[in-house]
C-alpha cells in the first residue's frame, strides 16, 4: 500500500498545481478534487499501479443510472475531466445533477475521513 500513497501524494501536487482543491481520505490511497466553489467533484484512486478517475452525479432514477462514470486512468487533463459530462449511454434521459463538494462530504466523510490538503 506504500506505493499507492506515494502515487496519490504526487497526484495531489499535480492537481493542486492545476488550481483545484484536493481532499484525501484518511487511508491516503484515494481522494477527490473540486473547484474553489465546490460545484462538482472528480474522484481518484490507484488501481494496479495506475491512477483512476471518475465523475460523480445523481439522477432522478439512480437505480437505473448509477452515480458515476469512469474518466480513464493514467495522467489526464484535470480541467477537461472536471468539465466533462456523464455519457448519454449511462444516464439516458434522466435528469442529471453533478455531485457538489457538500453532497460528497455528506455522503462519504464519515467512512473516508477526508482532509483537504
Amino acid at each position: 500500500m506504500g506505493y499507492e500513497k506515494e502515487l496519490v501524494a504526487e497526484l495531489v501536487n499535480e492537481i493542486k498545481a492545476a488550481g483545484f482543491r484536493v481532499f484525501v481520505a484518511e487511508s491516503g490511497t484515494y481522494g477527490f478534487y473540486t473547484d474553489a466553489e465546490g460545484t462538482r467533484v472528480v474522484s481518484f484512486g490507484v488501481d494496479l499501479g495506475s491512477t483512476k478517475f471518475s465523475g460523480n452525479y445523481s439522477t432522478d432514477c439512480p437505480s437505473q443510472c448509477g452515480t458515476g462514470w469512469g474518466l480513464g486512468s493514467g495522467r489526464h487533463d484535470f480541467r477537461e475531466m472536471f468539465e466533462s459530462y456523464a455519457p448519454r449511454w449511462a444516464v439516458g434521459d434522466a435528469k442529471v445533477s453533478y455531485t457538489t463538494l457538500a453532497q460528497h462530504l455528506k455522503t462519504y466523510q464519515a467512512s473516508s475521513k477526508y482532509t483537504e490538503v
